[in-house]
């Protein structure tokens, strides 16, 4: 749900709320002040009666006047005292009533005066009426004035939000925010305008420590790998020190994989593969396992390539060392005399082969350094390297073990 729209709703709540409380507040204040006016007239109708019998001591003989009804009875139960009450007369008006005693020539007289109401209840319900108009009258400018007004505010903040939403660290451009009258959004782009312009001097550092180390750390490794080759070729050597310098030499070679992996999946992750563009996919995968084929061959493979016509519209690169790494993992993990199946479709990429007889954990399957087969020449490293790659370029890759054969997929998104 969006900010104005959660603000709109609590606003229109509080004020529905706040106004039908005034509202019946309001009606109920004007309701007793109009009672009051009523019960004034009709103690003045009672005082006029009252010096009337104390002048003469006899009632007069009341006179019918609209809306107004005085009724006088002789009584021997008097009232004990006088009592205001609203009553209904001929089941139809609603009369504000006063009921007194008086005692005018030696008798008691019990005296009614009552006063219609009807005039009492038309201001009131055209008041009502007029309370309510406005209310919804307010009601309407507050949705107006929120859904215009309060937009129009909060543009800056959806326009620095945009230009963030766009911004790259591997562009190089400092993100430039819109200028803002309101303290709040000015405040807002300022840190975001700095915390970016740390991110790209970060994102630079880092770029340039990869590029130094994948440079400065393959002279050494090949010198090493120089040094071991040469004391290997030693004529004297005991068995021992052939095997110890022999297991140092695969331990270099599995250092330098793993320096290539890690070097590579931080270029994926600092997205110095954005550039794409269409690419024939069939092409590419017929070229891999071209290459492949004499590993397949040494090791008895036997190899089912079924492909169909793919365009695909992503970064080249990427997908050569996805196919490589997807290649080499069903290659490595796979059985003397095993298989492996190849399927290309429009739009999905399916790799199966033989190997280990029981499914792969898939809760740590695509971490780093997850090592399932525990193979002292992996690095723990392709599936992770799979992973990011298809992260990268949008894919979705799952991984299923059914008929005894590990089915990795890789579904190119539309």
């Amino acid at each position: 749900m969006k900010l104005l729209t959660r603000y709109n709703r609590i606003n229109l709540r509080s004020t529905i709320a706040i106004f039908l409380l005034s509202g019946i507040a309001f009606f109920f204040a004007l309701h007793l002040t109009l009672l009051k006016q009523m019960d004034e007239d009709l103690r003045i109708e009672q005082r006029e009666i009252t010096n009337y019998v104390t002048l003469h001591d006899t009632l007069f003989t009341p006179v019918e006047v609209k809306d107004q009804e005085t009724i006088i009875e002789k009584t021997t139960t008097p009232y004990s005292k006088e009592k205001f009450k609203t009553i209904e007369v001929d089941h139809d008006d609603d009369y504000r009533q006063l009921s007194f005693s008086i005692k005018a020539a030696g008798e008691w007289y019990n005296v009614k005066v009552r006063k219609s109401l009807e005039a009492t209840e038309h201001i009131t319900r055209t008041v009502f009426a007029i309370t309510f108009c406005t209310i919804l009258l307010v009601l309407l400018l507050t949705v107006i004035i929120n859904s215009t007004i309060l937009k129009k505010l909060w543009q800056p903040f959806y326009s620095s939000l945009d230009l963030l939403q766009r911004f790259k660290v591997n562009n190089r451009e400092p993100l430039v925010l819109p200028a803002s009258t309101i303290d709040e959004f000015t405040f807002m782009n300022s840190i975001l305008e700095r915390t970016t312009s740390k991110a790209i001097q970060d994102y630079e550092r880092l770029k340039e420590f990869t590029e130094n180390a994948s440079h400065e750390l393959q002279t050494p490794l090949a010198i090493i790998r120089s040094k071991l080759e040469m004391m290997m070729q030693g004529e004297n050597l005991t068995e021992y020190q052939f095997n110890a310098l022999q297991s140092a030499s695969e331990a270099l070679d599995r250092l330098a994989r793993m320096n290539q992996s890690l070097l590579l999946l931080t270029k994926i992750e600092n997205e110095q593969f954005a550039y794409k563009s269409d690419i024939d996919l069939t092409q590419i995968v017929q070229q891999k396992a071209a290459q492949f084929n004499e590993i397949w061959q040494d090791k008895s493979l036997h190899i089912f390539l079924d492909v169909e016509a793919v365009q695909l519209h992503t970064n080249k690169e990427l997908m050569e060392l996805l196919l490589n790494n997807l290649f080499s993992n069903a290659t490595r993990h796979n059985d003397e005399n095993g298989r492996i199946y190849i399927t290309l479709r429009q739009q999905q990429l399916c790799i199966k082969n033989t190997g280990h007889p029981a499914p792969l954990n898939r809760k740590h399957l695509f971490q780093r350094f997850y090592n399932p087969s525990n193979n002292s020449t992996s690095n723990g490293l392709g599936l992770a390297v799979i992973h990011q790659i298809c992260a990268a370029s949008g894919f979705k890759v799952d991984y299923d073990y059914a008929d005894d054969l590990h089915i990795f997929t890789i579904t190119f998104k539309s």
